[in-house]
């Protein structure tokens, strides 16, 4: 049996022509605004695929943040693989162009397996289905993973059928982990899938059933990732751990993944040693909460100085479970940057959004991570329920002041899924997705703070929303020294800043993401 395993499917292009049309060049623009800048050619372009021109790398070989190595594409192939499969792991595929796409038709294979992971809209579902079936209309192809995962929980058996359907694909594994389906899938492919738990297909004749629902529990020691297939000079992205011990208001990931599940640390040590005798440049560990338990983390630190393996790595940080000497250590183990999600810089809204944290939690916390060399990328929440100008002015005096190398700032993004929605009449919260409204604030209002916010901050360098710490690890990777980063950052903000005077501002065209929630408003009042 031969597998594809597809750690990412990007079908947005990385350059775009801008409408002529000013409301729809406006639309665009408002909806990408922190993630693409627009040229003076009018080309509505990437940041990174913009660095890679001006570069002058070749088209065949463009910097892409998604060339780092992926968890789930790692996992699953390794997983397949240690079951007796023949499996080609492709870490992203940029477009339905991609060269790539010839090494898969070479490969011949019987499944094609995509995980969902960075899948945000049925409409990117769809765009990937469509893409495989027109290219590889014999190949089995089969979608699991986040986006999957959290559609399919909020729908019944019929729904769930004709959401396979319209997505192209011909198959869904239906769990939030999944390891197991796709395993059983791939052993009693083609004629038992009607034994597998967990597994929407579709028959040959088109007939869709749906097969019983059984959570996986699976041993996260079980799913060790192997790097066979990596090439030198590669970031890897591995896990230590599943689900999140923390309950944030407007976080679902917990409440899907189950309970915090940790892998024994000979197991994570293992992994390392793997990934450095591959020739992996560094690693970044994806954990929710890499450093809790703190004494597990600390041990784990411990365990990378002892071994003296020599690989930078990033991860994700919780600032009030480190102490000055643990800091120390991180650095001493090859630790290069940290994700701080701090979320909001008002001790009101950290209540609010339940983090179990307080703003001056992480004053000391930045400042030894400063002092030990270690990149912080901060992330803010700008209108969660309870914000109002006065907490705003909070989390812009935290940035200005607390020393974070980097930040970035998103609008609250209401999920019906998440813990907050449970107190959504608490703060007359209504709405969904990123057009909402609640008692002391609305979305129109959340995006104006924020980009008053993006031209105030002067002591903070603002990064890629869809990127964060990612742009910062991939780039040095790539040979940029960190004044570089800086420099190309600031570069970027400043035509960020220009296209805001020129489509979004007072007298420009009427502001699309104004537009956008006043239709939604009419349309819930019609309803």
């Amino acid at each position: 049996m031969r597998v594809v395993v597809i750690g990412h499917f990007v079908t947005s292009p990385v350059v775009s022509e801008l409408p002529k049309d000013s409301r729809r060049a406006e639309m665009m623009v408002s909806m990408s605004n922190y993630t693409r800048v627009v040229t003076d050619d009018g080309q509505f372009i990437d940041h990174v695929e913009l660095l890679s021109r001006q570069q002058g790398r070749p088209a065949e070989d463009p910097l892409s943040v998604w060339n780092m190595h992926l968890t789930a594409g790692l996992l699953l192939s390794s997983h397949l693989r240690r079951h007796g499969f023949t499996v080609k792991r492709i870490n992203t595929l940029a477009s339905e162009n991609d060269p790539q796409l010839d090494e898969i038709e070479a490969f011949n294979p019987d499944i094609i397996a995509v995980s969902t992971t960075f899948v945000l809209t049925s409409s990117h579902l769809k765009a990937v289905g469509s893409a495989l079936k027109r290219r590889f209309p014999d190949t089995f192809v089969v979608a699991g993973g986040h986006h999957v995962s959290t559609t399919l929980m909020k729908m019944n058996d019929a729904a769930k059928a004709a959401y396979l359907k319209s997505s192209g694909v011909d198959a869904f594994v239906d769990d939030v982990q999944g390891e197991a389906a796709l395993l059983e899938l791939c052993q009693n492919f083609p004629d038992k899938l009607d034994t597998v738990a967990n597994v929407i297909w579709r028959r040959p004749d088109g007939e869709i059933l749906v097969n019983p629902r059984v959570p996986e529990e699976n041993d996260v020691n079980e799913t060790l990732i192997e790097f066979d297939d990596l090439e030198p000079g590669s970031i890897v992205h591995i896990r230590t751990a599943r689900s999140c011990s923390f309950k944030c208001a407007f976080c679902s990931y917990p409440t899907i993944a189950g309970p915090l599940a940790s892998m024994d640390l000979d197991h994570v040590m293992v992994t390392l040693r793997k990934a450095k005798a591959a020739g992996a440049a560094a690693v970044f560990f994806v954990d929710d909460t890499f450093n809790v338990p703190k004494k597990r983390f600390e041990k784990l630190v411990d365990l990378m100085i002892a071994e003296d393996l020599e690989i930078p790595w990033y991860s994700f940080l919780r600032c009030q479970y480190v102490d000055e000497n643990l800091v120390k250590k991180m650095r001493k183990s090859g630790c290069a940057g940290v994700f701080l999600g701090v979320e909001s810089g008002s001790d009101k809204i950290l209540k609010n959004m339940k983090k179990g944290a307080i703003a001056s939690f992480y004053k000391d916390g930045i400042r030894w991570l400063k002092e030990a060399g270690i990149i912080t990328v901060g992330a803010f929440i700008i209108g969660f329920p309870g914000e109002t100008p006065e907490t705003v002015e909070e989390t812009k005096n935290f940035i200005e002041t607390f020393g974070l190398d980097f930040y970035f700032m998103q609008p609250f993004y209401f999920l019906h899924h998440t813990p907050i929605f449970k107190r959504a009449e608490d703060y007359g919260l209504t709405g969904e997705g990123f057009f909402w409204s609640h008692a002391t604030m609305d979305s129109v209002q959340a995006h104006e703070h924020l980009r008053r916010l993006f031209r105030e901050i002067k002591n903070s360098v603002f990064v890629n929303p869809d990127y964060t710490l990612w742009e910062v690890v991939y780039l040095l990777s790539k040979g940029m020294s960190l004044s570089e980063f800086v420099d190309y950052r600031k570069s970027i903000n400043d035509m960020t800043i220009n296209q805001i005077d020129t489509y979004l501002s007072p007298g420009s065209p009427r502001d699309a993401t104004k537009q956008a929630a006043d239709q939604a408003r009419q349309q819930s009042v019609a309803g």
